[in-house]
């Protein structure tokens, strides 16, 4: 599932995702892209492998709305304003994926599901991603509603967390991403990008991808591997 976002409710930001790169990028892969920005010498922001889709999902792409949470152990004061506001209201970004931390001891409990993922669907959010623990994953895979967490739990996490702050740098899977960056996840995991140097990543990984299809190509023509290599040419 590829959750497309519509239209460009920002005008003049050149440098944020827009629905003709999100499209580009869909048609790719995480590998492709790392191995372009590792081509390029752009470091490779690749999340922990423990991130996974909760359900079967093609392609997470889109822009950072993030929040983050800390323990509150007086229930009274686990508020959640911050990441209500923030689900509630894509805040007019273009393909927003919400992106929300919860710290390490409260990742039994989940912070997102179906409910959640039928706001964020319904507010223009194209997908998720938890440093935490998602539910309700039958309902998310009925809505075909991208989602990717560290764990899946029945348990929820209301009354021992709040919301502290929205649209701030936050730390899922081993890497810090901040508000407006690319999240581009599949089924081989999660890599964050920055905006700056889209195109040129986008381009080589056009390239390897081509080079990739050359290879087999020439590997359904029969060809011998030194053939194989001279047909497909050297990689990008």
């Amino acid at each position: 599932m590829f959750v497309k976002c519509f239209g460009l409710r920002h005008i003049g930001l050149e440098n944020m995702l827009t629905t003709d790169k999100q499209s580009e990028l869909a048609a790719l892969s995480t590998a492709l892209v790392v191995d372009a920005m590792s081509s390029l010498d752009i470091p490779q922001r690749v999340l922990d492998p423990a991130i996974r889709p909760v359900a079967p999902v093609r392609k997470m792409v889109g822009s950072a709305r993030t929040v983050q949470f800390r323990s509150q152990p007086d229930a009274s004061k686990a508020n959640f304003d911050f990441y209500k506001q923030t689900l509630g209201d894509a805040g007019g970004h273009d393909c927003p994926v919400i992106v929300l931390a919860v710290p390490s001891e409260h990742h039994r409990q989940a912070i997102f599901g179906d409910g959640s993922a039928t706001v964020a669907s319904t507010t223009g959010y194209v997908g998720a991603l938890i440093e935490g623990a998602a539910r309700d994953i039958d309902d998310i895979r009925e809505m075909g509603f991208p989602t990717f967490s560290r764990v899946v739990s029945p348990a929820t996490i209301i009354g021992h967390v709040e919301a502290v702050a929205a649209g701030v740098p936050v730390v899922v899977g081993g890497v810090t991403i901040h508000p407006d960056e690319i999240v581009f996840g599949d089924s081989d995991g999660v890599v964050i990008m920055a905006c700056d140097g889209l195109d040129a990543v986008i381009e080589k990984a056009k390239a390897i991808r081509d080079w990739e299809e050359r290879l087999r190509v020439g590997q359904k023509q029969g060809l011998p591997p030194d053939q194989l290599l001279e047909q497909a040419g050297q990689k990008p």
